[in-house]
């Protein structure tokens, strides 16, 4: 009886009638549990490497159109009279707080909530100005840091509506680029200001009290050659 039944047994385990059912039952979950990991991984990805192409497009139109409030920002264009008043860099633009801030210092800088962030301020509208084509959805904030480097900061976000990347990624996904502000002029303009009176100052320092004569700022031929060549120098 023994040896019957050992022999049933074998003869099952030689059997390989519907072994690929089995085999595949087992391997087919773990397949498809992958392909799907892979999917919401590719889904997440996708949305990421979108907010960051978002943000940098958003902050290079901003800085485009920065030199005037009126251009498009997609394309550039403005008609002939839609300027820029003549000294607004001075004043609505905040130069002079963050030139003489110093290099090293904090500059002016704004932030508006996008969309719907527009203000009172040229900068506000500006930045707003450049926000304008972003896709439904997406929110963020825009950041503008005057000062001899002008860049322009977008932070973008968009509500995940996937569960499983939600709890690992949490409600919103996010993405952040800058890009600065290039006018060529202006910076020459901006650092030959910072240059004239850095020199000045030092100029000032050279002189005794007794020849200033009471001026807030002296520079006589002599000394400022003199304390402009250590600046060189230095």
């Amino acid at each position: 009886m023994q040896v019957k039944i050992r022999k049933q047994a074998f003869s099952l385990l030689r059997d390989t009638r519907a072994s690929f059912t089995v085999e595949a039952t087992i391997v087919m979950p773990i397949v498809f549990i992958c392909v799907v990991l892979i999917l919401l991984l590719c889904l997440y990805l996708y949305q990421s490497a979108m907010l960051v192409q978002a943000s940098a497009i958003t902050s290079e139109r901003a800085a485009y159109s920065w030199n005037n409030r009126y251009k498009d920002a997609r394309t550039g264009g403005f008609e002939p009279t839609q300027t820029e008043e003549l000294y607004w860099r001075l004043t609505e633009d905040q130069l002079l707080s963050a030139v003489f801030s110093g290099l090293g210092g904090d500059g002016a800088s704004e932030t508006i909530a996008i969309p719907g962030g527009a203000g009172g301020s040229l900068t506000a509208t500006k930045m707003a100005n450049a926000a304008k084509p972003l896709p439904a959805g997406m929110s963020g904030t825009m950041t503008s840091t005057r000062g001899l480097l002008h860049p322009i900061t977008s932070v973008l976000h968009t509500p995940l509506k996937l569960t499983p990347i939600q709890r690992i990624a949490g409600d919103r996904m996010g993405g952040s680029q800058y890009s600065t502000v290039v006018e060529p002029t202006e910076f020459i303009r901006n650092i030959e200001l910072v240059r004239y009176y850095a020199g000045k100052f030092k100029a000032d320092e050279a002189v005794p009290n007794s020849e200033k004569g009471g001026a807030a700022v002296a520079m006589t031929p002599k000394n400022a050659g003199a304390q402009l060549s250590k600046k060189v120098k230095k």
